[in-house]
């Protein structure tokens, strides 16, 4: 069978490796099949764990802090943060596409064959669980780089389609949300499916669902909050679809609830276990990053003016004045040493973005002048949530605005997106007691902050979802194109870039599928990386250059 080359080579890689201190005898029967690992001696459904965990890790780390986080200006530094000088990087650049692609996608697609291929009904939840993931993962694709092979992706092993067409951006949202649609009608609790549904379990070794333990009313929710987010990210561009599939994802039920986020768990342990933000915040496993990466000025100076509480929480302080003779090295163990630190948010400075260099002589003078990320909000064991209620309830409010069934009003969700965001971060279990949000701050919040109404309510509602999203910087980026949230250009009067450019490999291994998109965008094939990334996808229809 196609689907088993890729488990049969890498078992041939093993046993090649092993063959120079093994007896010749010993090899002599490993042709019988009994001895080839494949789908049908292996447990397949370890794949879907991997999945979660591939999609979820992916969703944060370096990439997404020193691009997607700098673009959204939370974060910017003395020219180290590439995504703060918007400058082309070509590993950067290329890194969501070999994650997506040639790690998640293709455990979705070759996991999707193989439980259709078993013919069983029963198998009706699984299926519908690896292709509502399937859906996300290629909703992250798409939203960065635009027109992508979809339809025919990841079938190499599969039907010999080693070049796959370029689906447009359109063609890519349609399927996923009549993918979610079908899917989301799908899941069932019917007893003799359940029997065979992906479950979690107290013995690590048997958990297959890591996320939602089989739970199918939890599994449903989240069908339908993508359905929600795909929705009005093509509001602007196809409005008629939008209304029909957030009308139908709000009444088949969205995530209203913290206790229903899509949440992978980490753990202070191996390094493939511990938050990757969290992680590379620290320095491990590699680098130092602390020693350069700061609170972006813009984000700094917003949340002051506007006196929001979640500066408790995502501030950090700066480093305090009579600490001097300051080394890289001493950052590390700086990082998490509450004494360290001034932590009056009253005199919390931002650096300004597009610095290319350390503006004053020394390093402690950086770290005296420049607020630092929280370390006690990013501890090594931060679950990763990738959709939350917070994102529903500002869905709901924009839905309301738009003149939508919701079920609700404009302002009720727009006040219930800041309170679930702002409880959300209150349950990270590092902050310090300090650092925890009051409900009545939060009240005092929302009073300070109404909606309105018209055009000053979908801007005050794009600040908002900006703000909430501190964690989720990728979605952060997409929405803040989508939503027309320009923040003022760097220091060197460079812009935001739209999307991410097509990388290198393609050019290599897919070049004539890859230039016909190209084509589809009025672009030759002589063009800069900075003149690709400057075209908006087909969702974003702003002037944003």
């Amino acid at each position: 069978m196609k689907t088993n080359r890729i488990i049969v080579i890498l078992l041939s890689i093993i046993v090649l490796v092993g063959y120079s201190s093994c007896d010749t005898e010993s090899l002599t029967n490993l042709d019988d099949p009994k001895y080839m690992l494949t789908p049908d001696n292996s447990d397949m459904s370890m794949m879907f764990s991997k999945l979660l965990v591939q999609h979820g890790r992916n969703s944060t780390g370096a990439n997404a802090i020193m691009i997607d986080a700098a673009y959204a200006k939370y974060y910017s530094s003395m020219g180290l943060l590439r995504g703060a000088l918007y400058r082309f990087d070509q590993g950067h650049n290329d890194e969501q596409w070999t994650n997506g692609y040639q790690h998640t996608l293709k455990l979705a697609i070759t996991l999707e064959d193989y439980l259709l291929k078993l013919d069983n009904p029963l198998q009706a939840n699984n299926i519908a669980f690896t292709r509502i993931m399937k859906v996300a993962v290629l909703q992250r694709l798409t939203d960065y780089y635009g027109d992508i092979p979809a339809l025919e992706a990841g079938l190499a092993y599969i039907n010999d389609i080693l070049k796959p067409k370029y689906n447009t951006q359109e063609e890519v949202y349609d399927y996923m949300l009549r993918t979610l649609d079908e899917e989301a009608k799908a899941l069932t609790d019917n007893s003799e499916v359940m029997a065979f549904t992906w479950t979690s379990n107290s013995d690590a070794k048997k958990s297959r669902d890591i996320v939602y333990g089989g739970d199918i009313t939890k599994w449903r929710k989240y069908a339908y909050s993508m359905m929600l987010r795909l929705a009005m990210r093509i509001s602007n561009v196809d409005p008629a679809k939008a209304k029909t599939y957030a009308e139908k994802a709000i009444a088949g039920g969205v995530i209203l609830d913290n206790a229903d986020n899509w949440t992978l768990k980490t753990l202070d342990g191996l390094n493939t276990e511990k938050n990757p933000y969290s992680a590379w915040f620290e320095g491990t496993p590699y680098g130092d990053p602390e020693r350069y990466c700061k609170m972006g000025e813009f984000f700094v100076d917003f949340l002051k003016d506007n006196n929001d509480p979640r500066m408790k929480i995502i501030f950090g302080g700066r480093l305090k004045t009579d600490i001097t003779d300051v080394t890289a090295s001493d950052m590390q163990s700086y990082w998490r040493d509450e004494s360290k630190w001034d932590w009056d948010f009253s005199q919390a400075k931002g650096i300004p973005h597009g610095l290319t260099a350390n503006p004053f002589l020394s390093l402690q003078e950086y770290m005296h002048a420049f607020t630092s990320p929280n370390p006690f909000l990013f501890t090594m064991d931060q679950p990763l949530v990738t959709i939350t209620a917070s994102e529903m309830y500002f869905w709901l409010a924009e839905a309301s605005l738009n003149g939508w069934t919701t079920g609700t009003t404009a302002d009720a969700a727009y006040q219930n997106a800041i309170r679930m965001n702002m409880k959300q971060l209150n349950s990270y279990s590092g902050l310090l007691e300090r650092q925890h949000i009051d409900d009545s701050d939060i009240d005092a919040y929302i009073k300070a902050r109404p909606l309105g109404s018209g055009k000053a309510a979908r801007e005050r509602l794009a600040e908002e979802v900006w703000v909430s999203l501190y964690l989720n910087p990728s979605e952060s980026w997409f929405n803040m194109r989508r939503m027309d949230l320009m923040w003022p250009d760097n220091i060197a009067d460079l812009h935001m870039p739209v999307r991410h450019t097509y990388p290198e490999n393609e050019r290599a291994n897919n070049l004539d599928n890859m230039n016909e998109a190209l084509s589809r965008l009025g672009l030759g094939l002589n063009l800069t990386r900075e003149e690709e990334w400057a075209v908006c996808v087909w969702w974003d229809v702003n002037d944003n250059f």
